[in-house]
């Protein structure tokens, strides 16, 4: 990209707040001027999408296991009995979603720029999560 013209402008409306951090970021980069700072945030950095339904799966998930925490915490409390598989189960389920979690955040942390290798990681991890969701708590 080098000996090109820059003969299109673009225009922008910030408060005086987002000028002020526009100018703090701009200068942590060391960029010359504002548009050398803009054209390098837009021409070299990579965009990520990040598919959301794992997360969701997660969240039912452990909606799922406080539900069933609940139940036992109501029944203990009522009867003064607790069973040793109730807790074997609940203790299974917690680093079953424990490990999900840590996988997705380490995936969230990754800076990889092959996409494709992300994409089916986070699959991969929709999958595990679904298999989650259809096995019993107790």
């Amino acid at each position: 990209m080098t000996n090109r013209i820059q003969n299109e402008r673009l225009e922008i409306k910030l408060t005086e707040e987002e000028k002020a951090l526009f100018e703090e970021k701009r200068k942590l980069s060391k960029c010359r001027n504002m548009s050398h700072f803009i054209r390098k945030c837009v021409l070299e950095k990579e965009i990520y999408q990040v598919d959301l339904e794992p997360f969701r799966d997660l969240q039912g998930l452990l909606s799922n296991a406080t539900s069933n925490i609940n139940q036992i915490a109501k029944v203990t409390n009522t009867t003064g009995v607790i069973y040793k598989n109730e807790i074997d189960s609940m203790n299974k389920q917690i680093e079953k979603l424990s490990k999900e979690i840590w996988h997705i955040h380490s995936l969230l942390l990754n800076k990889s720029k092959e996409s494709s290798g992300d994409s089916m990681a986070i699959t991969k991890i929709h999958r595990n999560c679904v298999k989650l969701r259809k096995s019993s708590f107790l």
